[in-house]
C-alpha cells in the first residue's frame, strides 16, 4: 500500500486559503519527502522560495522539522498542527509499478504543489490527439452560443474554458465547467492513442481531479467527453473506462444521440434562471 500527505501553508488564518507545499510518501515501508525550495537531489535552496511565504524563516524551520521527525511516523507530524502549517492526508496511490517511494514522491509533489500534470507527466503540448479533441468541443460549443465569448452574451450561465476550480486537495484547471447553482466539469480524452501509458495516465488524472473537486462540492456531476477507440480493447482502454466510470459520466464524443443530449443539457443550464 502506498499513502500520501500534503504539507499546506496558510498565510492568513481569516482567509483560510491553504496552500500545498510538500509531500510524504510511505511505500512498502520507505518514506520519503518532497517540499518548495528542494532541488533534485534533497538539498534545500532558499532561493527557489521566491516570495512565496511572507516569513520565509518560518517555512524554511517547518521543513526542517518535517523532514526530521517524519521517520517518527508521518502520523505523528499529523498531530503537530498550528494555524498556519499543518499536515493531512491525501490518499492512497494505486499502480505505481515499480516505483521507489522517492520517485512516487517526486511524481506527486509535481501533480499536487508542482507545475500540475504537465510537469508531471511530461506530456507534449499535443499528446495523442487530445489538443484536437478539446479543439472540437470548443468549437461546437462556440457555434452553440454555449461557450463564454461574445457570441454567448444571452447566456445566463455559459460553460467556460480552463477555469480554475478548488478541489479539496488541490485547485484543478478543467478544459471546461458551467455553473448554474450546480457545478458541471467536464473534460476530454482521446483513447485512440498509440501510447497505452499514456491514456492510462491522462484516465488517472482526470478521475483523481473529478474525486477531488467532488470532496469539496456537495453537487458536482462531471462527465468524461471520449473519443472511442478503433479498436475496442486493450488495458489501457479497459483500465480507462472503469476509472472515469467509476467519477464520471462517459459521453461517446462520436455518438450523435449521445452529444445531443450532452449539448441539449449544457443549453438547459445555461438558459435556466
Amino acid at each position: 500500500m502506498t499513502n500520501y500527505w500534503i504539507a499546506k501553508y496558510i498565510e492568513d488564518p481569516m482567509r483560510n486559503e491553504p496552500r500545498n507545499v510538500g509531500i510524504f510518501v510511505e511505500h512498502n515501508g520507505a518514506k520519503a519527502a518532497r517540499f518548495i525550495g528542494d532541488r533534485d537531489d534533497g538539498t534545500f535552496d532558499a532561493r527557489k522560495l521566491g516570495n512565496k511565504f511572507t516569513y520565509p524563516n518560518v517555512y524554511t524551520q517547518w521543513r526542517t522539522y518535517w523532514k526530521r521527525e517524519m521517520s517518527s511516523g508521518i502520523e505523528t507530524l499529523v498531530r503537530a498542527k498550528t494555524a498556519n502549517y499543518f499536515v493531512e492526508l491525501g490518499g492512497e496511490v494505486n499502480d505505481v509499478g515499480g516505483d521507489s517511494a522517492d520517485e512516487v514522491c517526486t511524481f506527486l509533489f509535481h501533480l499536487i504543489v508542482g507545475g500540475g500534470a504537465l510537469d508531471a507527466y511530461q506530456w507534449n503540448v499535443d499528446d495523442d490527439g487530445n489538443v484536437s479533441l478539446a479543439t472540437e468541443i470548443a468549437a461546437t460549443l462556440d457555434h452553440l452560443q454555449l461557450l463564454e465569448s461574445e457570441r454567448a452574451l444571452f447566456a445566463r450561465h455559459p460553460v467556460v474554458k480552463e477555469r480554475p476550480v478548488t478541489g479539496h486537495h488541490v485547485t484543478h484547471t478543467p478544459s471546461f465547467s458551467q455553473r448554474n447553482g450546480r457545478l458541471y466539469v467536464f473534460d476530454h480524452i482521446d483513447l485512440n492513442g498509440t501510447r497505452p501509458t499514456k491514456i492510462k495516465e491522462r484516465a488517472g488524472l482526470l478521475g483523481y481531479m473529478f474525486s477531488d473537486i467532488r470532496a469539496a462540492e456537495n453537487d458536482l456531476q462531471a462527465y468524461s467527453l471520449v473519443r472511442p477507440p478503433m479498436e475496442n480493447t486493450s488495458d489501457a482502454i479497459d483500465y480507462a473506462k472503469k476509472v472515469l466510470g467509476s467519477e464520471s459520466s462517459i459521453v461517446n464524443w462520436l455518438d450523435a444521440n449521445a452529444r445531443g443530449a450532452f449539448l441539449e443539457e449544457r443549453r438547459n443550464v445555461a438558459d435556466a434562471a
